[in-house]
């Protein structure tokens, strides 16, 4: 009878702890509601894929001279910039480490007071170089310089000169700084400032140099 009893009891005890096994393979390792828990899939470096939408305010000063004029021009302009952005994060010790990655981006500026109109450029993809820190789960900071080029459209040139637009493309270097807040998990408030040059010198008779600075703000996405 003994025999008969335990049959029924060794089955019972087996499906409960099969049944204990299955729920604890379903249970989520990390709950991302739960930021304490963060630290287990960051493990101190966010790691790899990161992708950015921002849009900026961007404050610009122009330099350019016609060499078949000896006038030098000069003008300020101020327009809205979006941007997108991609880069790769490598770990070098504890949190600190470096990334590679690129960006594109359409600036639309308002005509000045000293030239005759607006201006519409394109940032082409370039090669972005920075370092980085991830001072908890939640805050990072980042800052590089970026490789690349914009192409100008029909910037309106000071009233005073014939050429009334031209369109360009010139090199850009830009420095650039930025904090991430991850809100969740694997999304994240972004800041960025950045300080560009733009240079441009044609064979022919132009000469062109833009002084930008653009403040940033945007979504980010981290691929953990």
């Amino acid at each position: 009878m003994t025999r008969v009893l335990s049959v029924p009891l060794i089955l019972g005890s087996a499906l409960f702890s099969l049944g204990l096994h299955a729920q604890d393979v379903t249970e989520p390792l990390i709950r991302p509601e739960l930021p304490r828990e963060w630290s287990r899939a960051v493990r101190g470096f966010r790691r790899e894929h990161n992708f950015s939408v921002a849009y900026g305010y961007v404050v610009s000063r122009w330099k350019g001279h016609l060499t078949d004029s000896t006038d030098i021009f000069s003008f300020a302009n101020e327009g809205h910039q979006a941007r997108i952005s991609y880069a790769f994060h490598l770990p070098l010790v504890g949190g600190f480490g470096y990334y590679l990655g690129t960006q594109t981006s359409a600036l639309v500026a308002a005509p000045s007071r000293d030239s005759k109109g607006d201006e519409i450029s394109y940032g082409l993809p370039g090669l972005n170089v920075g370092l980085i820190i991830n001072l908890s789960d939640r805050v990072r900071l980042a800052s590089g310089i970026e490789f690349g080029w914009h192409r100008i459209e029909k910037l309106g040139l000071p009233e005073r000169f014939e050429r009334k637009r031209i369109s360009v493309t010139g090199e850009t270097l830009t420095w650039n700084g930025q904090i991430d807040y991850f809100y969740e998990l694997s999304w994240a408030v972004q800041l960025t400032y950045e300080s560009s040059e733009l240079n441009y010198a044609s064979e022919e008779s132009l000469s062109l140099r833009k002084l930008s600075r653009t403040w940033s703000l945007g979504i980010l996405k981290h691929l953990i």
